[in-house]
């Protein structure tokens, strides 16, 4: 089997390492080329993200911590005016229960029984 110059397996076998190498060399450099391309990709879509992160959620997280603080100062400000002074009301009232309760007994007990 003759190919033009190659009649040997010895010319046969360094033309395929070289076919080889070449094509070796050439996908390592579009390799190289594709990984760098990537990268600058990659790069573009994470200061496109910050960007959006940036100007977007940001506000809304600083909206979200305003509305949060506005929430805590009307719980305070129901607690102070609206249920403190229900709650010492009514343990004032079972307070007086209580009271007339164990007075009742003990005013009971002290009766003597004909």
């Amino acid at each position: 089997m003759e190919l033009g110059y190659i009649d040997t397996p010895e010319e046969w076998r360094d033309l395929f390492i070289m076919m080889y190498m070449v094509a070796g060399t050439l996908l390592f450099l579009i390799g190289i080329i594709l990984a760098l391309v990537s990268g600058f990709l990659g790069v573009n879509v994470l200061n496109r993200v910050r960007s959006i992160l940036k100007h977007n959620v940001q506000p809304a997280a600083q909206n979200v911590k305003e509305t949060t603080e506005n929430v805590k100062g009307t719980v305070a400000f129901v607690s102070d005016n609206a249920v403190k002074p229900v709650v010492k009301a009514y343990g004032v009232a079972a307070g007086a229960r209580r009271f007339v309760g164990v007075a009742s007994k003990v005013a009971g007990r002290g009766k003597k029984e004909q």
